[in-house]
């Protein structure tokens, strides 16, 4: 078993806008968890976020262990998680133009990559797109 750790700095602020995005309001967090549908994760997003209100511009340091019995990067792989994370490319399509590479190809392993949990893939600005995302500072392997 590999242990693959993703790490990000964040400050307070962001952290709670992100948090907005993603449970639209604290109440709504909140009433998942009443409902018995939540875990220790949406547990700790909850008690973060009400910490971070109160101090929106101290920074956090967040991990993400992901577990992998056989991880395998390609040199396509490392090439994606670059251009994601330092050239924000606006869909799949516009990082298989930035790659010059077929769209289908990219697009298998951006999924891959997605299904690793190492990169998102949010609704996009035009219909119908994915935006691939990036969002940590630092990827270590521990073998």
């Amino acid at each position: 078993m590999i242990k693959i750790k993703l790490t990000r700095t964040i400050k307070g602020n962001d952290l709670t806008n992100e948090f907005n995005e993603k449970y639209e309001s604290m109440e709504n967090l909140k009433e998942i968890l009443t409902e018995g549908k939540g875990d220790m994760k949406l547990e700790s997003d909850l008690e973060d976020w009400e910490y971070f209100l109160e101090h929106p511009e101290e920074k956090y340091t967040q991990e993400m262990i992901i577990h992998d019995e056989k991880p395998s990067f390609s040199q396509t792989d490392l090439e994606i998680l670059n251009l994601v994370k330092n050239e924000n490319p606006s869909s799949i399509s516009e990082l298989s133009v930035m790659m010059g590479k077929d769209i289908g190809n990219v697009a298998k392993n951006v999924n891959k990559l997605k299904e690793k949990g190492l990169i998102g893939l949010e609704e996009g600005k035009i219909h119908n797109t994915k935006t691939p995302v990036f969002n940590y500072d630092k990827i270590e392997i521990a073998i």
